[in-house]
Parts: C-alpha cells; sequence; structure tokens
C-alpha cells in the first residue's frame, strides 16, 4: 500500500548541489522523502503517479536561514501561504518583535503558529529582548536566561536569535553573557549582528561564542569575518558588485548565504529568497553557487542534515524553474506536494495578544521643545539607500517650544513608550528623507515597538498618534485631505489578514508619502528601523537621541 502513495517526476535536469552540475534524471517521492534520484530516461518497472516535469529545471527547495516572519507584518500561516510560491522551503525564523512585545510568550505564539505548515519552520530564540542593556529605550518585554533553557525544550527551536547587543557581549554584560552561555549548553546555533566589528572587538564577539552576520558588509568585511570563522550572510543591502566579485574570488565558497532578514508585505507578493538569488546572479554569481548559498549551504549551516539538495533521503521539497540565469518556481512541491494541494491553518490564540498600550491619546504639549530663538541642533542625517545615518549640526528656530520647519528638508521625530509618556519631549530631528507635509505614525518599530512618529505640524503629528492608539495598533499615513491605515492588531506589529491586502495598503501609503517628497527608496523599511538602538549610527528612542556606536543618550542641543 505505501507504493500507492509514491510519486515520481520525470523528464526533468536536476541540480547537483555538490558537483555543481545539472543532469537529465528523473525522482520519486515517497512519505514526504526523495526516494529514488536517478540520472537518464525513467524505464523503470515501479508503482507510483507519474508526473512529467516537461524538461524544466528542478531545484532543492530554498532554505532562508535568517528572517523574521514578523517584517511582513503577517502571522506564519499567512506569510508560508505567500513565501511557499517563491520556492521557499524552509526558514529560521527569529520572532523578536512579538518577542519584544511579549516576552517567551511571543516567541511560543509564533513557533505554535508555525507547526502545520507546508514549509518547514525553525525557530530562534530573541537573544536582545530588550534590544541593549544600557538604558537606551524603554523596554516592553524580556528575555533572559530562565527563558531561553525553557524554549530549548522545543526541539524545533534551534537557534538563539542574533546577538544585537555586541556591545554588550563584548563587554561581558552579565545577563547577555547569561543567556549566550544558557543557549551553547543546550546546543544551541548563536546567530549574530555586528554591523561595525572588526579587529580585536570582533575576535572577543567571536570567542563568546557568534557564528554568523548577516549586517551589511563589503569585501574587507567579509575577508575579516571569513578568515575567523564565521558564516557570513548576505542579503539584498549587501548585493553589491563589489561583494560579489570579491565572494566569486573566492576558492571557497561554503560559509557564503543568502538570507532575507526583512521583506515587506508588498515586496514578498512578489518574491522572497529567489529575489537575492536572482540579484546576486545579476550581478555576477554562477546560478549553480547561487543556490547553493541558499539551499545546501544553510542547510549546513543549520545542522539539518535532511534538506537542502534533492537526494535519497531528504526532504521532498523543489520546485521547477525554465532557466537557471533567473529563479523563476514554475511548479513548487513541498514534501513531496503541490503547493496548492495544502489548505493553510488558521492562527491561534491571536485574540490573547492584542495591541495594549497605557494611554489613548498624547497631550500636543509633548511635541514642543524647552528652547526658544536659533538653536545650532544636532540633527540625524538619512541617506536614500539604506537605514545608516550620520549626526550633523544646523540651526533651527524655535517660536514657543515651536520648530520653524517649513521650507526645509527637516522634520521632527518622536517616540512614546507605550508604558509612559515622558514629563517633557525628548524628540529631535531627521534631515534627507525629503518628506514636505503629513505625519506617519507606527507601532511597528523596531525593535521595542514603542510608538514612533514624523512630522512638520504638531497637530497633524497628534492626530497620527492619537489615530494609531484609538484603532489598536497599526501604521497610519495623514495629511489634509486624506488618512491611510494599516491595522496590526496582533501586538501592534502584524496581522492576521491576507499579505496581498496588506501589500496594497502598504503600498498605498509609500505612494503617498513619496508623492509628498520622500526621496528614500523605501521609506517605511527606513522609518521602521529609525527607532532601532543597534542600528548605526544614530537612531531615536524614547529616551532620545541615541548615539548608538557609544551607547549613550544625546542632548540634541549639545
Amino acid at each position: 500500500m505505501v507504493e500507492m502513495n509514491r510519486k515520481i517526476f520525470i523528464n526533468t535536469k536536476i541540480l547537483d548541489v555538490i558537483c555543481h552540475n545539472f543532469y537529465k534524471g528523473w525522482f520519486s517521492i515517497i512519505n514526504e522523502k526523495f526516494e529514488y534520484v536517478e540520472r537518464g530516461e525513467f524505464n523503470k518497472d515501479l508503482e507510483g503517479e507519474i508526473i512529467d516535469l516537461e524538461d524544466l529545471y528542478s531545484i532543492p527547495g530554498l532554505i532562508d536561514s535568517h528572517m523574521h516572519i514578523e517584517s511582513s507584518l503577517a502571522t506564519p500561516a499567512k506569510f508560508v501561504k505567500q513565501a511557499m510560491k517563491h520556492g521557499t522551503a524552509v526558514i529560521l525564523q527569529d520572532p523578536h518583535e512579538m518577542a519584544n512585545v511579549f516576552g517567551e510568550e511571543g516567541i511560543r505564539f509564533m513557533e505554535r503558529n508555525s507547526k502545520n505548515l507546508p514549509m518547514d519552520i525553525f525557530t530562534a530564540i530573541s537573544s536582545c529582548v530588550p534590544t541593549t542593556r544600557y538604558n537606551l529605550e524603554s523596554e516592553n518585554s524580556e528575555i533572559t536566561n530562565e527563558n531561553v533553557k525553557n524554549l530549548s525544550l522545543n526541539d524545533k527551536i534551534i537557534a538563539l536569535g542574533e546577538v544585537m547587543d555586541y556591545e554588550g557581549l563584548i563587554r561581558g554584560n552579565k545577563e547577555l553573557v547569561g543567556i549566550v552561555e544558557e543557549a551553547k549548553k543546550n546546543g544551541l546555533l548563536i546567530e549574530g549582528h555586528c554591523p561595525t566589528l572588526k579587529g580585536l572587538e570582533l575576535s572577543r564577539y567571536i570567542y563568546r561564542g557568534v557564528t554568523s552576520d548577516h549586517t551589511l558588509t563589503n569585501p574587507e568585511k567579509i575577508e575579516e569575518q571569513l578568515r575567523k570563522g564565521m558564516w557570513v550572510m548576505i542579503q539584498t543591502k549587501s548585493v553589491t558588485s563589489e561583494n560579489i566579485n570579491y565572494i566569486n574570488s573566492l576558492k571557497d565558497k561554503s560559509r557564503i548565504l543568502l538570507v532575507t532578514d526583512d521583506i515587506f508585505p508588498n515586496r514578498l507578493i512578489k518574491e522572497h529568497l529567489n529575489s537575492i538569488v536572482n540579484l546576486s546572479i545579476k550581478l555576477g554569481m554562477n546560478p549553480i553557487e547561487a543556490v547553493s548559498s541558499a539551499t545546501l549551504r544553510p542547510a549546513q549551516y543549520l545542522n539539518l542534515k535532511n534538506y537542502g539538495m534533492i537526494s535519497p533521503g531528504k526532504v521532498g521539497s523543489f520546485f521547477t524553474i525554465k532557466s537557471p540565469e533567473e529563479i523563476i518556481p514554475e511548479r513548487v512541491f513541498l514534501k513531496g506536494k503541490d503547493i496548492y494541494e495544502f489548505k493553510v491553518c488558521k492562527t491561534e490564540n491571536k485574540e490573547k495578544f492584542k495591541f495594549k498600550c497605557n494611554f489613548s491619546e498624547i497631550n500636543i504639549g509633548k511635541f514642543k521643545f524647552d528652547a526658544e530663538g536659533i538653536r545650532e541642533t544636532n540633527i540625524v542625517l538619512c541617506n536614500r539607500d539604506n537605514s545608516e545615518t550620520k549626526l550633523i549640526k544646523e540651526d533651527i528656530s524655535f517660536i514657543g517650544g515651536i520648530p520653524s520647519l517649513e521650507n526645509t528638508d527637516l522634520i521632527q521625530v518622536n517616540v512614546f513608550s507605550r508604558k509612559r509618556l515622558p514629563d517633557k519631549n525628548k524628540g529631535g530631528f531627521l534631515k534627507g528623507l525629503g518628506l514636505k507635509s503629513g505625519a506617519f505614525a507606527s507601532s511597528f518599530s523596531h525593535d521595542s515597538h514603542n510608538i514612533l512618529v514624523v512630522g512638520k505640524n504638531h497637530l497633524e503629528m497628534k492626530k497620527a498618534v492619537d489615530f494609531v492608539l484609538q484603532n489598536e495598533g497599526g501604521m497610519v499615513y495623514l495629511t489634509n485631505d486624506e488618512i491611510l491605515f494599516l491595522p496590526l492588531p496582533i501586538g501592534g506589529v502584524i496581522t492576521d489578514d491576507d499579505v496581498v491586502s496588506t501589500a496594497e495598503i502598504m503600498q498605498n501609503i509609500k505612494n503617498k508619502m513619496i508623492e509628498n517628497g520622500a526621496l528614500h527608496k523605501n521609506p517605511l523599511l527606513f522609518l521602521s528601523v529609525l527607532a532601532l538602538t543597534v542600528s548605526p549610527y544614530y537612531k531615536f528612542s524614547d529616551l532620545g537621541l541615541v548615539d548608538v556606536e557609544n551607547t549613550r543618550i544625546i542632548d540634541i542641543f549639545n
């Protein structure tokens, strides 16, 4: 009877990620695993359903070894419904958005809702909740070594998520070192995040147990990290000509991995990990090398021995493409089943994880500064391409504590803790975004997910914050003539709505912001990390302007 469940896939060109070639052949899948994988035409006396792959190429299912489902603003089920269409078969999620709001229970919510889905989802325990331990912001939750110990008992939890507080780990912060040591004791992989570390500091960071880095990189950084034994993860912003040329020059590329990290809904409906593979190929990486860095190599990094290639005994997930020069799936099979055979599960217990805030509106006085006349001011300068920022000084004129921002390329930034309002305004100013009018507010604000708002007009900024609070979480962009709102009812960070509808609203917000002057190529992504206190070099929190590298709050007028 078991043979009747066998599927035999014939007439295909199979990618061999070990010998780095394609060969004409056939294979069978039984009990969700590859059984026979053979060269040549199928002419065996073998029972099973025959599926003709019509001379297309067969590629192992892609493995995303570093990502955050919540960045797609979706529950696991709704994320999988879209991502599997693009050939992704396995992911390691780090649910540190839900963890920063709900702690251990937030991680358990994401892990529980990742079961019984077509895609294989493994989970990392978020290590930096709060993001840092230097009192740079008001946190909403905490992960301790006791939480790590409890969560490690789950066999689907295989890693400690990116250690973003690299300064804390290097300096030997007791709580953070305890978390890392507990993870090592329980056999977890330790993921890294070190955008600026090099030399002795990088060595110290790796010495603590960190194995990888996915942050913005360059050839010199890649070379040092490889030389010191790290796995180098390349996400979209690091897929540059100089990086690809350097990677091509390496004799051993086995520690180069392609990852998504964060993908917003408007991208997810079009592409997933395959987009990073395709961009790498476009910039000159050999197609088989690129695919290997998204299949076999991440499987080896994650120690997932049953994944990463089309070979006997491995999990039977693969997809077909017309040409290896462009990885666009024609048909996708996960564990031997066409993805359209699967029914997506419902999200459980979402009612217990509603958005919460200790106030329902904000006083407009919280936007006024204790300043009068012309003041030399520290201003954060953004660029148009990524999340890196600089600090500059400019004069700003204040009248009654209100800055004169009209006819300038400046906007005001405020972050409000979900727990308590500040005694006085602790906001600051951003230059370079280009936004000329309207106010944007969001409860999705990496990583603590306090309420971020930007704008030129205090009344509009108040209205935007109040709208988010009164509608129980989400993103809003309001102008004189329109309110565009994306509800995020689960913790203020995700929604169980279909990703397509979420993407449409996000695209409308993005388009409206660009129409009103925004110059950044992805203004929503940039704003979502404007309060991330481990992102170089200057960011904002509810406590003020953050000097990330020196882990301190600085006065905007000094």
